[in-house]
């Protein structure tokens, strides 16, 4: 699994990392942070680049764990898969197109020793194990980040994850304006649909749901009606074309 994230991440020398060794996994810590994390400033990575002085690099990862919000872990496999997976999250956020696909490329030697590369395309999700403990410390971890509420089912706390990443944090959502006012009181309506509580509760619930799918639809209707609006009022013409008088 490591191998493969550090394919995805495009690392020179993703078969050759040793994650029990110090000094390598120090290393790759370095690279993540200088070309996929960014983290911290360029100068202030001055002690993460130290990793021939692992007393002073073991005191600057502390610190950077802190900073990157990672949860408590027990061993260094954890913690590298850990950030392997934040750094694909950030690339893929960045580049979702990127990821729909990895490239394994496989060298054969010619009889003139030149290299020929052979691309097999290989999806990248189908080999993530969803119920691996890595996974869903990851998807805690981040549901923290995004103060999202606990749920018993990861996938679950996952899909509200994308919703928010969709609504507030994507390309889209650049220029939209926060949603302010007051919270809509749903379980204290008059509007009581059953005497059970526990049901009338998941009704409303269901409603809101229903009333936001509408909105948006409404409001790529209305996003459809003004794109037809500004391409009828400018139409692309070619005057030569045209024929005046007989």
């Amino acid at each position: 699994m490591i191998k493969l994230k550090l394919e995805a991440l495009e690392h020179p020398t993703p078969s050759n990392v040793d994650i029990n060794d110090r000094k390598v996994f120090a290393s790759t810590i370095l690279w993540l942070e200088d070309q996929k994390i960014r983290q911290y400033r360029i100068e202030d990575r001055e002690d993460l680049r130290k990793v021939d002085q692992l007393d002073i690099w073991e005191q600057a990862y502390e610190n950077y764990k802190a900073d990157l919000g990672m949860p408590q872990f027990c061993t260094p496999i954890e913690e590298i898969t850990w950030v392997l997976g934040y750094a694909i999250r950030l690339e893929f956020l960045d580049a979702p197109e990127n990821y729909k696909a990895i490239n394994s490329i496989e060298v054969s030697k010619q009889q003139n020793k030149s290299l020929a590369p052979s691309i097999k395309a290989e999806n990248f999700f189908d080999n993530l194990d969803f119920n691996h403990k890595d996974f869903i410390a990851g998807v805690r971890s981040l549901a923290n980040k995004l103060k999202i509420p606990h749920h018993p089912n990861h996938l679950v706390q996952l899909e509200a994850i994308a919703r928010v990443v969709h609504e507030r944090l994507s390309p889209s959502a650049k220029n939209r304006q926060p949603i302010t006012g007051t919270p809509f009181p749903f379980e204290k309506g008059n509007d009581v649909v059953t005497d059970d509580p526990a049901l009338d509760y998941s009704v409303r619930i269901l409603r809101l749901l229903q009333i936001q799918s509408l909105r948006q639809l409404q409001t790529k209707i209305n996003e459809t009606i003004v794109a037809v609006q500004d391409l009828i009022a400018n139409p692309k013409t070619d005057t030569k074309l045209g024929k005046v008088g007989r």
